[in-house]
């Protein structure tokens, strides 16, 4: 027999379930993460002076954030020790998202294996958020070479009968540019001389005046002084033909797959990093990276747009460390050379 009393246990009851079920599926349900919020100013540190490819891009990525991910973007150049100033600010840095470096990758992978007084565990003290371009070098020889060298193997050739006119040119001693041609000497079995220039500039000057031979160029310097028809490209160190240079070979294709370098400019922040912080700016950076306008400015200085996400960009830093490491020792160079 119903009575008030037992409809109203009856209800009570009911509630109490309902509300257990309740808790029960929420429990149960994909938390839902929560949007991090806006800074109020940001800093991008590169650690070379203004107006070089890795400042622009900083710029451009600045630009881009501004009012997205800050309120306000700023760019720091920090020149000095070949950008490792830069990288031990951004280590000692805020964690919160505010401190970015926008850095080379042989800071990471090839520079540990050369000095010893970095300072820095390449591996250890940063957070790896995203690529933002690549590129490779290019090997070119002047009109020092007779007109008749065009291929690699007619260079080779005639390096091993002219050992005192075969030497190369590369934007300093210890650079990634420097050991390719240090891999092609070893690897083709000729004296391969290194002439180390203060940077590309000057380099580019003496191949197209034909005081050196040959030299190992970025896309961006070969491409402005092409016209001139005083260098002749001869191979490409990427992984793959150049968009900048379709009809340049690259090492693996003419029987040298070891020498393979791809230079980049990716993103990083101090190790306390969060994953969270490290997402949101991987994915403005993609949104960046697929503009039409950022891809011409890329190609106007030579730069392929290549996007990762922070753990691949962890992956590939981890492997070129090693790899480096290799070739390093292969090469028998030291920082006093």
């Amino acid at each position: 027999m119903f009575t008030q009393k037992n409809v109203i246990m009856r209800r009570s009851r009911f509630s109490w379930a309902t509300g257990i079920l309740a808790v029960a599926l929420t429990l149960l349900q994909p938390a839902q993460a929560q949007p991090v919020p806006k800074l109020s100013t940001a800093t991008i540190t590169t650690g070379f002076p203004a107006g070089g490819s890795s400042d622009i891009v900083a710029r451009l990525l600045a630009e881009h954030l501004r009012g997205k991910y800050a309120d306000n973007v700023l760019v720091e150049n920090k020149p000095g020790a070949g950008g490792r100033l830069a990288l031990a600010q951004v280590r000692d840095g805020a964690t919160d998202g505010s401190n970015i470096l926008l850095s080379p990758s042989g800071m990471f992978v090839l520079f540990p294996h050369i000095y010893t007084d970095l300072r820095y565990d390449a591996l250890e003290d940063f957070a790896p958020i995203t690529r933002l371009a690549k590129f490779p070098f290019l090997l070119v020889i002047s009109d020092r070479v007779p007109p008749e060298v065009t291929t690699l193997d007619q260079f080779i050739a005639w390096a091993k009968e002219n050992p005192e006119q075969s030497s190369f040119g590369s934007p300093g001693a210890g650079t990634s540019a420097h050991f390719s041609g240090i891999q092609l000497g070893q690897l083709a079995n000729f004296p391969y001389t290194h002439a180390a220039y203060r940077g590309m500039a000057p380099l580019v000057t003496d191949l197209l005046g034909g005081h050196i031979a040959s030299g190992v160029l970025t896309p961006a310097d070969v491409l402005p002084v092409l016209s001139t028809g005083k260098l002749r490209l001869l191979a490409t160190t990427g992984d793959q033909r150049s968009p900048f240079t379709p009809d340049v070979p690259t090492y693996t294709e003419l029987g040298y797959p070891d020498i393979l370098i791809e230079e980049s400019y990716s993103l990083y922040g101090p190790a306390g990093l969060s994953p969270e912080r490290r997402e949101q700016l991987a994915t403005q950076a993609h949104a960046m990276l697929e503009r039409p306008d950022i891809q011409r400015r890329f190609a106007e200085m030579g730069l392929e747009a290549a996007g990762t996400s922070p753990d691949e960009l962890t992956t590939l830093i981890t492997h070129l460390h090693e790899r480096w490491g290799g070739i390093v020792k292969a090469s028998g160079f030291t920082p006093s050379q």
